[in-house]
């Protein structure tokens, strides 16, 4: 199969007229990378000579506008390495180009062999990404090849495109065929370059191609956008000859809304009804109108606003509250006197609060000064919204703040949040805060759990003192209700830094605390594979837990491994939790199908005869014995 070709249309430039300053980075990606961003100009700028570029001077590279401008000479360099002798990144750029026009095949090559060993303060996959466009310009072949030899930390395959969107200009029946013997991540980027770069192909062409290359979609979606860009000016038309017809394709969710937002632009938001109408697939209707709607309230609020109260099937009202709250940015007042005018009285309500919270997240001070003014049910969420925004910046003053509020539930939204947010900046201050401050004493222990994961990131010590320093109460706040917020510690890091919590373990109180504590991390340590140590944990528990330890062993090795937990029964010392293992081993295998029948009924002659019923109960059985663990 043949396909046409065109002549190569990449220019290795030179360009005098960029503002200094712009990064190597850019400069390889405009001048080198993305060749086709620069076919417009080539009949403006002429391709580089077929002799090797010579060092511009300072007579030729000063502007004919301006020849008094002092210019520095452009630096040349002969290895990788002189690069970091060149401070300016624009230079560095520029001296890198100027190399590698200077290089033939196999000095090209070495370059790029080069640069894995070379130690460079260029952005590595910039200059890697240059030296093989220039490879493929002489030798995409060879380029490929040398990819290959790349370490795997350079992930070669991202430099698959830039060789084919240059071999398919130059070569396209080479180019194809080279690219249906790769292996499918290497083809998968290649059949995209040479499809995006060959628009100019017809699209039977381009489908052949991409069948070829077994990804006929990109070619449909190339296509597809071809088709757009030429019916965009008449939106209408192209509503219905192409958009209706693509609305069973998620894939085209973006360019449906495309030519639908292009017709509201062209004729106003009216014709969003008729949009909707005529479309058939309720879920693409939704996401239309969505993206549409989000697009319109930059423009005309008022309008998407009182269209997204008619949306039908608008599941929690997201597409209205978006609308609102964006609106809400731009003009606050506006839109918490259109909110207030909902008929819905819940609707009316959601929507006001939803406008004054984003309100007080946009501008938190300018809330503050006026909440006394706003309705009586957005005062306390948008009170702590705007004390929690404050937080991020100014957590001292969003603290001051709380202080002086009532008690109430947004004192304790903003307080947790404040919290949060000041002990990722300043833990101890926080703490000292959270400890110290009469004002949130009813919210200290909810603080105090919240906190303490990212205080145990910091200072598992402290966190663990801070903990034990608090009562346990019956019923008390936070991850393990009436148990010593050390167990929030242990939780912490029996998934973190396991060998940490085994320390801390003999600090944690007796009880149930302990109990659930060497429970937790006897689990990680099943989870780590480390089964022996497990069983040793469970050993080393105080004798009145022991056994519930080893139900928790026994429950967590039966979710991981129940072939090694029916195997190792013998290692159990109760019949009881044997019993306890079988039944969690043959529970998790009605839903997952680890064990053969014959297992599972060797399993079964483990259960005691209470655990036999509990299972005959099914989940509801189940549930209730978890609820006694």
């Amino acid at each position: 199969m043949k396909f046409s070709q065109s002549p190569s249309t990449i220019f290795w430039l030179i360009s005098t007229g960029i503002v200094l300053g712009i990064g190597l980075s850019s400069v390889v990606y405009w001048l080198v990378i993305a060749p086709e961003n620069t076919e417009h100009l080539a009949n403006t700028i002429p391709p580089i000579p077929s002799e090797p570029l010579q060092p511009i001077t300072e007579s030729q590279s000063t502007s004919d506008e301006d020849t008094s401008a002092p210019v520095s000479p452009l630096a040349s360099i002969s290895r990788l390495d002189e690069l970091n002798d060149i401070s300016n990144a624009f230079e560095q750029g520029l001296a890198l180009r100027l190399l590698l026009s200077n290089s033939d095949e196999s000095e090209t090559a070495a370059l790029l062999e080069q640069s894995e060993a070379t130690p460079l303060m260029a952005d590595r996959s910039d200059v890697q990404m240059a030296i093989v466009q220039r490879l493929a310009h002489l030798n995409p072949k060879r380029a490929l090849s040398q990819l290959r030899k790349l370490d795997s930390q350079s992930y070669p395959v991202r430099y698959v495109p830039n060789i084919f969107r240059e071999w398919s200009q130059s070569n396209l029946d080479e180019a194809v065929a080279h690219a249906a013997t790769m292996r499918d991540d290497w083809k998968g980027a290649a059949v995209q370059a040479i499809v995006h770069r060959r628009m100019d192909l017809s699209d039977d062409v381009l489908l052949s191609i991409a069948r070829e290359l077994g990804d006929e979609q990109i070619a449909s979606s190339v296509i597809v956008q071809r088709k757009i860009q030429k019916a965009i000016g008449d939106p209408e038309k192209a509503w219905h000859e192409i958009a209706l017809e693509l609305q069973n394709d998620q894939r085209h969710m973006q360019d449906i809304s495309r030519i639908a937002s292009a017709w509201v632009e062209k004729s106003g938001l009216p014709v969003l009804d008729q949009i909707a109408q005529t479309l058939t697939n309720g879920q693409v209707r939704q996401n239309v109108i969505r993206n549409i709607l989000f697009d319109v309230v930059n423009s005309d609020p008022e309008g998407a606003f009182k269209y997204a109260l008619t949306i039908d099937r608008d599941i929690h009202n997201s597409i209205l509250r978006s609308v609102a709250s964006t609106w809400a940015r731009s003009d606050p007042q506006s839109a918490l006197v259109a909110a207030a005018e909902v008929e819905k009285k819940s609707l009316r309500r959601e929507l006001v609060e939803q406008v004054v919270e984003s309100w007080a997240r946009d501008k938190p001070r300018e809330v503050l000064k006026v909440i006394d003014s706003l309705p009586k049910n957005a005062q306390e969420p948008a009170t702590a919204a705007a004390v929690a925004k404050i937080a991020r910046n100014s957590p001292k003053e969003a603290a001051t703040l709380i202080s002086a509020m009532e008690n109430s539930s947004a004192k304790t939204m903003a307080a947790i949040s404040v919290a949060n947010t000041w002990a990722t900046q300043d833990h101890e201050a926080a703490l000292a805060w959270i400890l110290d401050e009469p004002a949130i004493e009813q919210d200290r222990q909810q603080m105090l759990s919240s906190i303490m994961y990212s205080l145990v990131q910091i200072d598992p010590q402290l966190a663990m003192d801070t903990a034990l320093s608090q009562p346990i109460e019956e019923g008390a706040v936070g991850m393990f209700l009436g148990m010593g917020m050390e167990l929030n510690v242990i939780a912490s890091l029996a998934y973190s830094d396991l060998d940490k919590a085994i320390e801390l373990l003999p600090q944690v109180r007796e009880g149930p605390t302990k109990m659930q504590a060497f429970a937790m991390i006897s689990g990680a340590l099943i989870q780590n594979g480390e089964i022996d140590e497990a069983f040793n944990m469970a050993r080393q528990a105080p004798e009145s837990e022991r056994n519930q330890v080893y139900m928790g062993v026994a429950a967590a090795w039966a979710g991981s491994d129940p072939e090694g937990v029916l195997n190792s029964m013998d290692r159990f010392p109760s019949d009881e939790i044997k019993s306890r293992a079988a039944l969690v081993i043959v529970s998790y295998n009605q839903f997952q199908k680890n064990l053969t029948d014959e297992q599972i009924e060797e399993a079964k002659t483990f259960l005691t005869e209470e655990d036999a019923k509990t299972l005959e109960k099914g989940p509801a059985g189940m549930f209730e014995l978890l609820q006694g663990w």
